[in-house]
């Protein structure tokens, strides 16, 4: 069965007349903009399964750390939906989860596993298409580190059902954001060449870019080199953890860097932390001399004109 592709897929569709709370938004994200200019990566991309259904794509999961996690998650999906199908397309869907969770490859070279690896990142049932879909995140930083969580930042739970529409009117500063992260590749040297390469590859096969909803990450003030601790989905999610690292993590497991573990006059203070970031909130908090703060981390995802990007070839996968 054939599919639609992605009309809109190179498009910026800007507008200024937002709803009032869209509008507050789109001005704190300027003024982020100005505040923190440059734009970093942050960690390794996550991945998830889109759904095309007629025209339209649709993330049903994100968060797995690999591709293979991602087709986990679809085979889950495509068993809890075979039942609302008729019968032909629920043997097909039933088929292509015992498929996703084998995980196997067969033997046959290298060239021949890259090419089955790649067909278990898309799959078709009846009128519904499948794909497994890489997304990055980035932090913007200023002459103080990386971004805090906004004010207008909300909690929005996992992300589920969201709509992957390039052509989707947006405000100013998100336009703006769009157009900075459309070419933005790894800086040569930075990464190996044949990742590089890749990178530009994806840029010309994908050259669109949607933004998601943010997600939050707990970074630490190391002499000036910020280091990931925890995070969450929310910023209040991300203070939970947080509270919830000081309060049990660092009690069972001690300081990341292998030094001596936590004295009982430290385990004090980062107790009484925790309760402060329970009764204050806020986006930054110090305990034994150390500093963290709740960065919203900007996340998106390329589009071309079949669709989201899927996994890379490099891309790590078990």
């Amino acid at each position: 069965m054939s599919f639609e592709g992605m009309p809109g897929h190179d498009l910026i569709n800007v507008v200024r007349d937002l709803e009032p709370v869209a509008a507050v938004r789109d001005q704190e994200a300027a003024e982020r903009r100005r505040a923190y200019p440059e734009i970093v990566g942050v960690g390794p991309p996550e991945f998830g399964c889109a759904e095309q259904a007629g025209g339209a794509w649709r993330i049903l999961s994100l968060g797995a750390l690999e591709p293979y996690e991602a087709r986990i998650d679809l085979s889950v999906h495509l068993r809890d939906i075979a039942g609302d199908h008729e019968p032909a397309v629920r043997e097909d869907m039933l088929r292509l989860a015992d498929a996703l969770e084998q995980g196997a490859l067969e033997q046959g070279g290298l060239e021949r596993a890259a090419r089955e690896r790649a067909d278990r990142n898309e799959c078709a049932a009846g009128p519904l298409r499948f794909r497994i879909v890489r997304v990055l995140g980035f932090a913007r930083f200023g002459d103080d580190g990386p971004e805090p969580a906004r004010v207008t930042d909300g909690e929005d739970g996992p992300l589920r059902e969201f709509a992957i529409d390039p052509a989707a009117p947006v405000g100013p500063a998100d336009a703006a954001l769009r157009l900075e992260l459309l070419g933005l590749v790894p800086a040569e040297g930075t990464v190996p060449d044949e990742l590089r390469r890749e990178a530009l590859s994806a840029v010309k096969a994908h050259p669109g870019v949607v933004l998601l909803p943010p997600e939050f990450t707990v970074l630490e003030d190391r002499d000036g080199q910020w280091r990931p601790v925890t995070g969450g989905i929310g910023p209040q999610d991300a203070r939970d953890s947080l509270a919830h690292y000081f309060r049990v993590l660092l009690p069972k497991a001690g300081p990341e860097d292998c030094g001596p573990p936590p004295s009982p006059g430290e385990l004090a203070e980062y107790a009484e932390a925790a309760d402060r970031i329970d009764a204050d909130g806020g986006v930054e908090f110090v305990a034994c001399g150390r500093r963290f703060r709740i960065v919203h981390v900007i996340r998106m995802i390329r589009v071309g004109p079949d669709g989201p990007e899927p996994a890379r070839p490099s891309d790590d996968d078990p």
